[in-house]
């Protein structure tokens, strides 16, 4: 996996997936979902979406991605079933 620190194009960009798809290609998960999570962490950091929308929006895709949902996101009373 390439790994050079570039600045990834705007969200919006039509240029962020193929940025995004040259750096996860040869990852064995779900690339999609991992450009979907790239593209709402950065409206994350921008202030556009809270980490409680954040983590509910991708708990079910990340505990059937990865078996487990453990991120150190998860907000204070979000109750796991």
């Amino acid at each position: 996996m390439r790994r050079d620190h570039e600045a990834p194009p705007d969200i919006e960009d039509a240029k962020f997936d193929g940025w995004a798809e040259n750096r996860l290609g040869d990852v064995e998960h779900d690339t999609e979902l991992g450009k979907k999570m790239g593209k709402d962490a950065i409206r994350l950091a921008r202030g556009e979406m809270s980490e409680e929308e954040f983590h509910e929006k991708y708990h079910e895709q990340v505990k059937n991605e990865f078996g487990v949902d453990d991120r150190p996101t998860k907000p204070e009373g979000f109750d796991d079933e």
